[in-house]
């Protein structure tokens, strides 16, 4: 054994455990979000939850009903320390003060420090800068406010839009998890995504940068792209 010392991992200097998010909203330049309660449903039904495309990759939905959407919603609206839902609110445009997407915050290990990201945007702020948004107060939350290290996207492997969204937020893929799950009746092979804390600076830099009103033209057309303010911050 002297002769072939084992090498460990580095020493975790913050021992101090995550907090569980609380209930207050978190407001950005475009969106809110806020935890999903009964006045949100009726929103997030119209939005989401009758979109067949919305939940191709997930292993519920979509909804035929109303009231299908809100007996599969409604017992995640009671405190739950294991899946914390916001809806996105609008806050300017045709849509404002309007529900239209599901942000979620996964699974927390408050000792280890790691939580997982998900959400389910509807088609009024796919591919926009409120969507963008949405994962930057995320990120700020969990890893400026409740001591995270660890923030996990995961996704279908076949879900090439989620992973590449997911990198360009400054997300770096881990592997793959063979075999994972049957949604749907259909294989699914899961891509683990990770952001870590000592990562996070420059990641909200990017999305700071990006997000500026300078950086879009008359036509709200990005000037940069998020991988280039990247390599120009570098």
């Amino acid at each position: 054994m002297a002769n072939n010392p084992l090498t460990l991992g580095a020493v975790v200097s913050n021992t101090n455990p995550a907090l569980i998010p609380g209930f207050e909203p978190l407001t950005g330049h475009r969106v809110t979000l806020e935890r999903i309660v009964q006045k949100h449903l009726p929103d997030l039904y119209e939005n989401v939850g009758s979109h067949d495309d919305i939940w191709t990759w997930v292993s519920d939905g979509p909804f035929t009903t109303y009231s299908n959407f809100a007996s599969w919603l409604s017992p995640y609206l009671e405190k739950s320390e294991e899946l914390i839902l916001y809806a996105i609110v609008l806050r300017s445009g045709l849509s404002k003060g309007k529900a239209v997407g599901i942000a979620s915050l996964i699974g927390p290990q408050l000792t280890n420090r790691v939580i997982e990201l998900g959400v389910l945007f509807g088609m009024q702020i796919q591919r926009t800068r409120a969507a963008t948004e949405v994962v930057f107060l995320l990120g700020q939350l969990v890893f400026e406010k409740l001591n995270y290290r660890r923030l996990e996207w995961k996704c279908d492997s076949s879900n090439v839009l989620s992973k590449k969204a997911a990198e360009r937020f400054g997300f770096s893929y881990e592997g793959t998890f063979r075999q994972h799950q049957i949604v749907k009746g259909k294989n699914r092979d899961t891509c683990w995504l990770s952001m870590i804390d000592t990562e996070w600076p420059m990641c909200k830099k990017v999305f700071e940068k990006w997000l500026e009103d300078g950086n879009f033209d008359a036509q709200q057309r990005q000037r940069s792209r998020m991988n280039e303010i990247r390599e120009l911050l570098r």
